[in-house]
């Protein structure tokens, strides 16, 4: 991974170390299953369109984090180029209105 975030975290000591057991990996791991999640419930992918999640996820992650300017643009570059081609989700369809006539209609037995 080319940077990792600034900033105290809930993994680190007092002086900025990592605690021991606590890993960048299983971190970005944790970061790109959250991402793949929330891209899921948000577009409507086709079969093979699931398997570009993860990779869109991974330079989703890279534009957010990577140290150097370039790198975050061509990464959010690639992003924006693969999920050109997912769809979203449909909007719910709002409940049909009704109107006083229909209700007092209902209520009468």
């Amino acid at each position: 991974m080319d940077g990792s975030a600034t900033g105290t975290a809930a993994a680190h000591d007092e002086l900025g170390r990592f605690r021991a057991g606590n890993s960048e990996y299983r971190a970005r791991k944790q970061r790109l299953a959250e991402i793949v999640q929330t891209l899921a419930a948000e577009f409507d992918p086709t079969p093979s369109q699931v398997r570009l999640l993860p990779i869109i996820a991974r330079h989703m992650d890279d534009a957010e984090r990577a140290r150097t300017a370039e790198r975050r643009i061509r990464a959010s570059n690639t992003v924006r180029r693969l999920m050109r081609d997912l769809k979203r989700k449909p909007a719910p369809a709002p409940y049909p209105l009704e109107t006083a006539r229909e209700l007092l209609e209902r209520l009468k037995p």
